[in-house]
């Protein structure tokens, strides 16, 4: 650092700063923001000063995981109260609130792929059913009938 030159004092091709820039005073101010998300002292004074790039990295990343996370509370709890709403109207009776989701809101694509599984099991079981409970009806009506299909 370069003090007391004539540039600084007649204004001639100085920076027009009354005191010159000292690197170490940044550092020591933006030390304690640094060693809050979590990098050491001696990380930040004595790693490698691509680290500082990496936290700041690790930082925004965690703060939109957190965001996201504060997101899904609130529609989480935007839906359970539209859910419970018809219990809390005057004008109705005997009004049921819908129940609470079975599941979490699928929101990574493992999730998601399970998720869409089980609606094809659960679509394919309800399928069953409605076959099943036709074969039944189907079976009560020929036995009515005493065992013969229309047209014998």
């Amino acid at each position: 650092m370069v003090t007391d030159s004539p540039s600084d004092e007649a204004g001639g091709g100085g920076s027009g700063r009354t005191s010159p820039l000292r690197y170490g005073e940044l550092f020591d101010e933006v030390c304690p923001w640094y060693m809050s998300i979590g990098m050491s002292y001696s990380d930040f004074w004595d790693g490698d000063c691509e680290m500082a790039k990496f936290y700041r990295e690790k930082y925004e990343i965690e703060r939109e995981r957190k965001n996201t996370e504060l997101w899904m509370e609130g529609a989480y709890i935007y839906e359970a109260l539209l859910d419970a709403s018809p219990m809390f109207r005057d004008f109705t009776k005997r009004a049921k609130p819908l129940p609470y989701r079975d599941s979490p809101v699928a929101i990574t694509k493992r999730a998601i792929k399970r998720k869409d599984e089980l609606n094809k099991q659960r679509m394919l079981e309800q399928g069953r059913e409605a076959m099943r409970a036709m074969m039944i009806e189907f079976n009560k009506k020929f036995e009515k009938k005493g065992g013969k299909i229309d047209g014998d």
